[in-house]
């Protein structure tokens, strides 16, 4: 269900688009995986969330930005799943991931694959894409609290463990 709700936020209702810069919602979903159900699983599901939108929506495989996405993914769970953790500092724990995604994924690996893909300096790229990393980093500050929230409620009702 994340990853259908991961798809339709990303590929169908973005709310920017074009061929260098993507903002949507898509991360939610995603983060909620990583907190629900670890890194293993929140990075299969954001690979099969991008492997998805290649043929449905016409589009050419960029392999790094696959790879970001798995690793992103990855990051999720690695920083905010912990069955266990109760008043650990969580906050602190949804500024550094999403500080960690952003630089390592964002701006690293995204980029990348993107100034490849367009033949354009990565440098010039990094620049132009900045502000939408920027946007993604307060985005997911703002919306952690409120996953944290969903994960307590779905834990109360036994939905999660």
């Amino acid at each position: 269900m994340l990853i259908a709700i991961a798809f339709v936020l990303e590929r169908l209702v973005p709310i920017v688009n074009s061929p260098t810069m993507r903002i949507t919602l898509a991360f939610i979903p995603m983060m909620a995986c990583g907190m629900f159900f670890g890194p293993i699983w929140a990075m299969v599901a954001y690979g099969i969330t991008d492997i998805l939108g290649w043929p449905i929506m016409g589009l050419t495989p960029i392999p790094l930005v696959l790879v970001s996405r798995i690793v992103n993914g990855f990051l999720f769970g690695l920083i905010l799943y912990n069955r266990h953790r109760k008043e650990l500092k969580t906050y602190l724990f949804g500024v550094l991931n999403a500080f960690a995604v952003q630089i390592v994924c964002g701006m690293g690996l995204t980029t990348l694959g993107l100034s490849i893909f367009y033949g354009i300096d990565y440098s010039l790229m990094l620049w132009s894409r900045l502000p939408q990393h920027l946007i993604y980093i307060a985005l997911m500050i703002v919306t952690f609290p409120l996953l944290l929230e969903l994960q307590e409620a779905l834990r109360k009702s036994k939905l999660i463990e």
